[in-house]
């Protein structure tokens, strides 16, 4: 199984990394995703930015055990990891 795990700074297009994920394969059934995004309250409270942090090596480790995890349960032809930190708006 191949396993992408990316942590970074910029955005990116989730439609163009689904479709390199897919790319010449006609063995996927289905492709699940998860975009979290930055909302622009909490419980009535305005919310103006957010900032993201991460330990670098201890994360992509974390990310990495998650993965291990769902391949267990799962059988998964292919996964794409991409954690976004620093400052994000709604």
């Amino acid at each position: 199984m191949n396993a992408t795990i990316r942590l970074q700074r910029e955005d990116f297009d989730a439609a163009a990394e689904t479709a390199k994920l897919v790319h010449g394969r006609t063995d996927i059934g289905a492709v699940v995703a998860f975009t979290g995004i930055c909302r622009d309250n909490e419980a009535g409270h305005g919310v103006a930015a957010m900032t993201l942090e991460h330990y670098p090596g201890m994360a992509e480790e974390e990310i990495a055990r998650h993965v291990l995890d769902a391949q267990a349960r799962w059988p998964l032809l292919g996964v794409t990891v991409i954690h976004r930190y620093g400052r994000m708006v709604p």
